[in-house]
């Protein structure tokens, strides 16, 4: 296949550049270190907090700026320099507190790249052990009443979770951008916030054509970040949707599709 020109390459991580047991494979850090090689920008983005991506980052050796919150934060790996943050609007993020505490739900309310919930539970502790990120309960969160969070995130079984998404798209999808971004999470941003977004705005600011920008992702919130990139490619295991938008398709997260999909397209 005939290579296409590439600058800048933005990497989701969950279920594209990380495996399933939520590591980098030497294969997938190999290929990024020859991208890097290559004079390629390698950032990555994520809906994980910037202090959960930030581990992975330094591991890497990458000092490029990160995407976190699915393009709510833009924040430099090495400097700390904060690009932009664009944080949930105070009365919006309360309406969804409010009605997580009347149903019951299990909510992480991320502040100052803090992560906060009610009570530790079965889901916090499943968030804590995919991320690294310890939760802090408070016992209420709306005793968080005027504060503006980058972020909330509703975790719940999968085989609930269709029924949520579409009452809390129909409910709040006007004033907020909500996406499930695994089959456990319906996560809730401010309503200008997408990673399609987010990646222009860092491309322009490095003065790097879009038409030279390669992305990659699995989920759902990867729709606006493949559509965006002059080049979108989706995992073998990416949703139905991801793949119908992509350029190409590669192997999965488990078969290093990331490593095969940049020897093969870009190097």
């Amino acid at each position: 296949m005939k290579k296409i020109p590439c600058q800048l390459a933005a990497f989701d991580l969950d279920g594209t550049l990380l495996n399933s047991e939520h590591e980098v494979s030497a294969a997938h850090r190999d290929a990024l270190r020859a991208l890097v090689k290559n004079d390629v920008l390698v950032v990555l983005i994520s809906g994980r907090m910037h202090r959960s991506i930030q581990p992975i980052s330094d591991a890497l050796g990458l000092e490029n700026p990160i995407i976190s919150y699915n393009g709510a934060m833009v924040k430099h790996a090495t400097t700390g320099e904060v690009y932009h943050h664009t944080p949930v609007p105070a009365n919006a993020a309360m309406a969804i507190v409010n009605e997580c505490v009347a149903r019951h739900l299990h909510l992480n309310y991320c502040l100052h790249d803090e992560l906060y919930v009610a009570a530790h539970n079965a889901w916090s502790a499943l968030y804590e052990q995919r991320t690294g990120v310890p939760a802090t309960p408070v016992g209420d969160l709306r005793e968080l009443a005027g504060e503006t969070p980058t972020k909330m995130l509703i975790i719940q079984t999968p085989e609930e979770l269709p029924t949520l998404l579409s009452h809390f798209k129909t409910t709040y999808g006007e004033e907020l951008y909500v996406t499930q971004t695994q089959p456990e999470y319906i996560e809730f941003m401010n309503p200008e916030v997408t990673k399609g977004r987010a990646l222009t705005a860092l491309a322009a600011q490095f003065d790097i054509p879009m038409e030279t920008v390669v992305a990659f992702g699995d989920s759902y919130n990867d729709e606006t970040l493949l559509r965006t990139a002059g080049f979108g490619v989706a995992m073998g295991n990416a949703v139905a949707p991801i793949k119908a938008c992509a350029d190409y398709i590669t192997a999965t997260n488990d078969e290093n599709g990331v490593a095969k999909a940049i020897w093969e397209l870009i190097i």
